[in-house]
């Protein structure tokens, strides 16, 4: 079987099968990640916003059995290949697939000036972290998740904190307000391809800002909340989660990937009602020397 294998990069027109294979790839997985054709094509062009020509694939024939889904974009400094979704499909499991795509597409990285490749992992899923680290990843995070899995808030928030949605901001603005980093597709860089999906309220002072979220209304998943130092512990956080929460269709919202030696923006959604849901691994390979 394994002598029939051959690996390309992907093509939009590869759409439809990228969705069967992804589907089928995680039809056991622990996370329900079953999703429409439709819904897959938004991840795909706009949450991800996929370098098809840097997303290596393995086919048996016609049929795609093993992917990497990819974007490129600035991470921590340096130019970074994130992995937005890694699938074997049964069958060909246990070839070693994964090591092979990243051997397969790593030099042609390197051609494009990558400086390192970027992947989350459950911390529970020994297999797959075993065969990142056999393809030279390293753990440099712990991420936590949280669900408001009831749908209900325990916090009222102060009717006289002014909460506006806007249709855009200034990444410069924004990132003066947080001191916490957030996941690679989750950072404002790559928010911005997703902004048709995103609602996007902020808590002005006169012409100050005093914070912002960035949140889906479809499905209830918090991108990015960030609260100004000087007025943290005013309520500020708390009315933008609740105006937020009002506005999405799914009260059963979500925080993912909240790193978690930040244990006050923790605390503060388990306040609210969230609870500790899945926690993952960030893994890096550097791929220039240092």
């Amino acid at each position: 079987m394994a002598s029939s294998l051959h690996y390309r990069t992907l093509t939009k027109g590869d759409m439809g099968q990228m969705h069967r294979s992804f589907v089928e790839a995680f039809s056991n997985y622990q996370v329900n990640m079953k999703m429409s054709r439709e819904a897959f094509e938004d991840r795909m062009l706009y949450k991800l916003n996929i370098n098809f020509d840097l997303s290596p694939a393995v086919f048996s024939g016609d049929k795609l059995v093993g992917f990497i889904f990819q974007t490129i974009n600035e991470y921590e400094g340096q130019l970074a290949a994130y992995n937005g979704g890694t699938g074997v499909i049964p069958g060909y499991l246990g070839q070693g697939l994964t090591a092979k795509l990243y051997d397969f597409i790593t030099p042609q990285l390197k051609v494009e000036g990558v400086e390192k490749c970027v992947l989350e992992v459950l911390t529970d899923n020994d297999q797959a972290i075993k065969a990142y680290t056999r393809s030279g990843f390293d753990k440099t995070k712990t991420f936590q998740c949280l669900m408001l899995k009831d749908g209900f808030l325990k916090s009222s928030f102060d009717n006289s904190i002014s909460v506006k949605e806007v249709r855009e901001f200034t990444i410069e603005e924004y990132l003066a307000l947080g001191d916490i980093n957030p996941s690679m597709l989750d950072q404002l860089t790559q928010v911005k391809y997703h902004l048709a999906k995103e609602t996007i309220l902020e808590c002005r002072n006169a012409d100050e800002i005093e914070g912002y979220i960035i949140f889906q209304p479809k499905n209830g998943r918090i991108t990015q909340l960030a609260v100004d130092n000087k007025h943290r512990r005013n309520g500020v956080g708390t009315a933008l989660v609740s105006r937020a929460h009002l506005l999405s269709e799914s009260k059963t919202m979500s925080v993912l990937n909240i790193e978690s030696k930040h244990e006050g923006i923790i605390s503060f959604f388990e306040n609210l009602g969230f609870t500790k849901d899945l926690k993952q691994f960030e893994m890096q390979k550097i791929l220039v020397d240092v």
